[in-house]
């Protein structure tokens, strides 16, 4: 999920925030919030911030002459492939033969269907449920769907117009959202298959290319817009998590608005922040452990759900020690976060980032062979 020409501070910290939210609703089962959802929005609308903004601003280029819409297009999908396509297909092959011999195999985990990144589509309509310990990967599908289509949407049109696509975006997606509540959608549908994941997206791109225009007056950098968009957050997020009854109400679109309340949050923080990179808080999510959890956060998500839940738990052992219940669950919890953390670090070290060491040579390349003073004009 990178794609920045300059770097943003503060949200390799992010990353890892949103990585923990999601290992704890996995892990730990934590209810009084949908940690995992948030966890996974705000993944959406870092990578919608930092891609579309990319995006928009290679389009300018492009209408500059200083840049060839095919060079930038070809430059695009070389980095992608590179960030993503290595380490998910090494682990879905290993997936495959372990399955095929050992690993749930009285589980359907729908492998074909992650290999063409169509694993929403089969969980929210083919499947109907959940896979097992692959059901993380409908969100990697979502990304790469959106990194498919959003470079001709946004290559191909000029770039005054990016905003509005993104806003229209946002607006059918939430309106399609509300639809499928109202209809009495099943749960795996609305949460892995609504077009409002897409909007996520959409709404990292509103506040890459509109953000710089929000005013920020004095009261505002001071702190007041970063309190009342946690609290706003917060409210959103006990509020939805509250309302799951609600969905026993057949065509209930109350979950569906609280949705979007709780997106529109999100956004509000992610947009403080990039703002305010001189601020106390930015610096704190900068700490090098926490970026680093950030950096190799790609690893951890493809792994964690693939960590036994039962590591760690040994209770005649714990009992012979005479520790506490609660201690216990929590060591096993640090237990599995050690594990997932230690293979992504392996997985970062050696061989994402020496995949990703590829990047700028052939990017380098691509630019070579399509110099930018051949460029067309705008179109």
């Amino acid at each position: 999920m990178t794609g920045l020409e300059r770097r943003v501070k503060g949200l390799d910290g992010l990353r890892a925030l949103a990585v923990m939210l999601v290992f704890l609703s996995h892990k730990a089962h934590v209810d009084a919030i949908d940690a995992g959802k948030i966890g996974v929005w705000l993944f959406f609308l870092i990578s919608g911030y930092l891609i579309i903004g990319e995006l928009h601003r290679n389009r300018l280029r492009v209408e500059q002459r200083t840049a060839r819409r095919d060079a930038v297009l070809y430059v695009f999908f070389v980095k992608r492939t590179l960030r993503i396509f290595p380490v998910y297909y090494l682990l879905l092959i290993a997936l495959t033969i372990a399955h095929a011999f050992f690993y749930q195999r009285d589980v359907d985990l729908g492998l074909a269907w992650h290999y063409v990144f169509l694993s929403n589509f089969w969980i929210g309509i083919v499947h109907d449920g959940w896979p097992g310990s692959v059901s993380h990967f409908w969100s990697l599908a979502v990304e790469q769907q959106f990194y498919l289509l959003a470079p001709f949407a946004l290559l191909f049109t000029r770039a005054s117009r990016h905003l509005a696509i993104c806003v229209v975006m946002i607006l059918a997606a939430a309106l399609a959202h509300l639809a499928l509540y109202a209809s009495g959608a099943i749960e795996p549908l609305v949460y892995a298959f609504s077009p409002w994941n897409f909007a996520l997206l959409a709404l990292g791109g509103v506040l890459a290319i509109g953000g710089a225009r929000v005013p920020m007056e004095r009261r505002v950098q001071s702190g007041i817009w970063f309190v009342l968009a946690c609290a706003s957050l917060a409210a959103f997020a006990l509020a939805r998590a509250d309302c799951d009854s609600c969905q026993a109400t057949q065509r209930a679109i109350l979950p569906g608005l609280l949705d979007i309340g709780l997106a529109l949050s999100l956004g509000a923080v992610l947009l403080w922040l990039v703002r305010r990179q001189d601020s106390v808080l930015v610096a704190a999510l900068d700490v090098r452990p926490l970026a680093y959890l950030g950096t190799i956060s790609y690893g951890f998500y493809l792994f964690h759900n693939l960590v036994p839940s039962r590591l760690g738990e040994a209770p005649a052992f714990y009992a012979s020690l005479h520790v506490p219940p609660l201690a216990q669950d929590l060591l096993s919890l640090v237990m599995q976060f050690a594990l997932s953390v230690l293979l992504a670090h392996l997985s970062w070290q050696l061989l994402e980032k020496r995949v990703l060491e590829w990047k700028e040579p052939l990017a380098t390349a691509i630019r070579s062979r399509l110099p930018a003073r051949a460029a067309a004009g705008p179109t």
